[in-house]
């Protein structure tokens, strides 16, 4: 039985497990999105610490791994968050809905600023 180097080579594809670590990793991490909805002040140490374990148990690695490996190997290969970027994300959806069912002035001078500030990068065409 013969089989053909193409289609043997197809089959080692790593995006599939890549994706699929990287879904996982998502769903566990999903916690800190609860997490940061409750009062931690200035705390974020500990936000750090419960997505660090998060990391290491989904790679498995060692929990004596340096943070700065689970950064590089949660961050850069699979593409997550750090706390503080999803903290900040988070804070500007959170603004946004407040703003969005909020006083009709302010529903309006906000539009209006985004359609000023959008405006600023528009590109004309040079001739």
């Amino acid at each position: 039985m013969k089989i053909s180097v193409e289609k043997s080579c197809s089959v080692l594809n790593f995006n599939i497990l890549v994706d699929e670590i990287k879904e996982r990793c998502n769903k566990r991490l999903n916690i800190i999105k609860i997490l940061s909805n409750k009062k931690w002040e200035n705390n974020i140490k500990k936000l750090h610490a419960i997505q660090n374990t998060a990391v290491r148990s989904i790679l498995k690695l060692k929990y004596e791994t340096p943070s700065n490996i689970v950064h590089h190997e949660a961050f850069n290969k699979l593409k997550l968050l750090t706390v503080s970027n999803r903290l900040f994300e988070l804070s500007e959806i959170y603004v946004g809905t407040g703003l969005s069912h909020s006083i009709p002035l302010v529903v309006r001078l906000v539009e209006e600023y985004k359609e000023g500030f959008e405006s600023n990068y528009i590109e004309y065409p040079t001739p």
